[in-house]
């Protein structure tokens, strides 16, 4: 289990969300490594496999190569990034890494981990009335990934879900 330290007030309801995804997502998968972004305001659902081919998944809808997201460094708010415990895979523990979001051409998340779950997530303030979650899964070289945003009114609400289905979502937010 994560749980999600920031380095700045951010919106608990909303970091709640993102951790119950999150732990879910390292429940099913069970990956080596763990990268969580924080960028500092919303972002829109056209990160999602920026840069990749869309073309080259496999019939179980998995893509060959997945390029990481191209966020400006400076937009980077915070990066944590944990390993699995190797005496418990259910459990990750923090450890240091190199910055993923550096001036550089293209960069694939096989260059970083061959097994691995990366989370994006936007900063939010307490006025802040839009939020944003972008999930890729590493694994053998083979990749996916999914973004939903959400929209308050007095509480979170999915707004808009691209690359993942009502239900799959719906069973990542329940604990």
């Amino acid at each position: 289990m994560v749980t999600l330290e920031s380095p700045v007030e951010i919106d608990r309801p909303f970091v709640a969300i993102v951790e119950r995804i999150l732990n879910k997502t390292l429940e099913l998968h069970h990956p080596e490594e763990v990268y969580v972004v924080l960028i500092d305001n919303w972002f829109d659902h056209k990160w999602l496999e920026f840069e990749s081919s869309r073309t080259d998944n496999d019939a179980s809808g998995w893509r060959n190569k997945l390029t990481l997201p191209r966020f400006e460094p400076s937009r980077v708010v915070s990066q944590s990034h944990y390993g699995a415990n190797p005496s418990n895979s259910a459990l990750y523990e923090t450890t240091e890494s190199n910055a993923l979001h550096i001036l550089a051409d293209r960069r694939f998340l096989d260059h970083f981990c061959s097994s691995g779950v990366f989370v994006w997530y936007s900063l939010v303030g307490p006025r802040a009335d839009r939020a944003s979650v972008m999930v890729y899964i590493n694994s053998n070289g083979r990749g996916s990934a999914w973004y939903v945003s959400f929209t308050r009114n007095e509480d979170w609400n999915v707004n808009k879900m691209k690359g993942i289905s009502k239900r799959e979502l719906t069973d990542l937010m329940t604990t």
